[in-house]
């Protein structure tokens, strides 16, 4: 504690960018400091800066060909997205995850929902939630320790050789699937084979839900979605937020965030958010577009 007093008062004279920066290491965030990054040698990030706290929700919006899609799959590792600068950073809490596979990341409490997610046949739903989760939650993974405020009934599930109770887990997964209007028939085929689009939105849903993560990115999960499913979605982020996980939301529109309430919202333009605000600047850009912002 003194320690943590002695370190506070050595940064009075720092701007409070450093002072907001340092609580965020302190409490396990996610942090995002000057973001750059490539595809296929083009610069798409500019450098992005953001901040997401466990059981926040935080809407990333843009024009088409912002870097909206190039944000989500740069945090979570994808090989065609390269950080292209050696000073940005990705943090969750103390831990620099930007040298980290996609797997470590996922290890680490990171999950993205694809906004096109491909069909994998053979590979059930269950099969595939049970091992996930046994990878990601093994034992002196960083996501079972007390401190890592996410809640999940499967967490004292854990047998003392590691291996998930799989009664425990089943009832778990259907509970989540009935919450979501998922039938149980689903669980037991291949993970996306033949799913509308509805229907894989909701899957990708279900894994965010049972896996648990600290921070969950949905890439545009809101597009193809109807009035009835798109609810039903936004009803998973909300217990998610309330099970303590942190959100980042990326979508073109408001109509998801009329039924969730963000304590952020970021419009990227150029790979750089250009202004952050509260929940009112959603309707903002529902209004009078993105113009402002693009001239």
């Amino acid at each position: 504690m003194e320690r943590k007093k002695y370190l506070w008062e050595k940064m009075t004279a720092f701007p409070i960018s450093c002072k907001i920066y340092y609580n965020c290491e302190m409490d396990g965030a996610l942090i995002i400091s000057d973001l750059r990054a490539t595809v296929e040698d083009k610069l798409i990030l500019n450098g992005v800066d953001m901040h997401v706290r466990a059981g926040e929700i935080h809407a990333v919006m843009g024009p088409n060909g912002s870097g909206k899609s190039t944000l989500a799959y740069a945090l979570m590792g994808h090989p065609s997205y390269r950080i292209s600068s050696q000073k940005s950073l990705i943090k969750i809490g103390k831990k620099n995850i930007v040298s980290l596979s996609s797997e470590e990341r996922a290890k680490e409490g990171l999950f993205l929902a694809f906004q096109s997610p491909i069909a994998i046949p053979g590979v059930h739903v269950m099969n595939l939630l049970r091992v996930a989760y046994q990878e990601i939650h093994e034992q002196g993974s960083s996501l079972v320790t007390k401190s890592s405020g996410v809640h999940n009934p499967v967490f004292g599930k854990l047998s003392t050789n590691g291996e998930v109770d799989l009664l425990a887990f089943r009832k778990t997964v259907k509970e989540y699937a009935q919450m979501l209007r998922i039938d149980d028939a689903f669980l037991s085929r291949g993970i996306h084979d033949g799913f509308s689009g509805g229907e894989k939105k909701k899957m990708e849903m279900l894994q965010a839900l049972v896996l648990a993560p600290k921070y969950a990115i949905f890439d545009e999960i809101d597009t193809g979605l109807d009035v009835d499913a798109l609810r039903v979605v936004a009803s998973g982020i909300d217990r998610l937020v309330k099970n303590g996980t942190g959100v980042i939301i990326i979508t073109h529109y408001q109509r998801i965030l009329k039924y969730l309430r963000p304590d952020r919202v970021h419009i990227l333009v150029n790979g750089k958010i250009v202004k952050t605000g509260k929940a009112s600047l959603a309707k903002e850009i529902e209004s009078h577009g993105y113009k402002h912002y693009t001239t």
